[in-house]
């Protein structure tokens, strides 16, 4: 039988394992979004690839890893649209770009998050 092989929990706090088995896939979708830093707006980029867990934004900035910010965004519903704020962390500099993990979830985000990559409504 073969499975996945768990990182040690050491690997996953110093980001010495490699992410690409994730609990949700990604999904190529494109969302401007702000970072927030204690209430202070530091950075409006495009996202590249969002899945459940987490964001890759395109950016030049080099993010401080382990950084806990906010991401703020907009999803658009059948008859309204609502913005969301997730807590996150950094987790790597990349490519032009920077992976987010998302930290905590509210109801209704999680929700949206489902519908948008899963029903693909932006």
């Amino acid at each position: 039988m073969t499975g996945a092989i768990k990182p040690t929990i050491k690997q996953v706090m110093d980001n010495s394992v490699d992410f690409d088995n994730r609990w949700s896939e990604r999904q190529d979708i494109r969302l401007r979004i702000t970072l927030i830093d204690g209430g202070r707006e530091i950075l409006q980029a495009n996202s590249k690839n969002i899945s459940i867990g987490g964001i890759f934004i395109d950016t030049t900035s080099q993010l401080d890893i382990d950084k806990k910010l906010e991401v703020s965004f907009s999803l658009r519903s059948a008859n309204r649209t609502r913005q969301h704020r997730l807590p996150a962390r950094v987790v790597r500099n990349h490519d032009g770009g920077a992976a987010l993990a998302f930290r905590d979830y509210d109801t209704n985000t999680l929700n949206a998050l489902r519908v948008l990559l899963y029903d693909g409504f932006a």
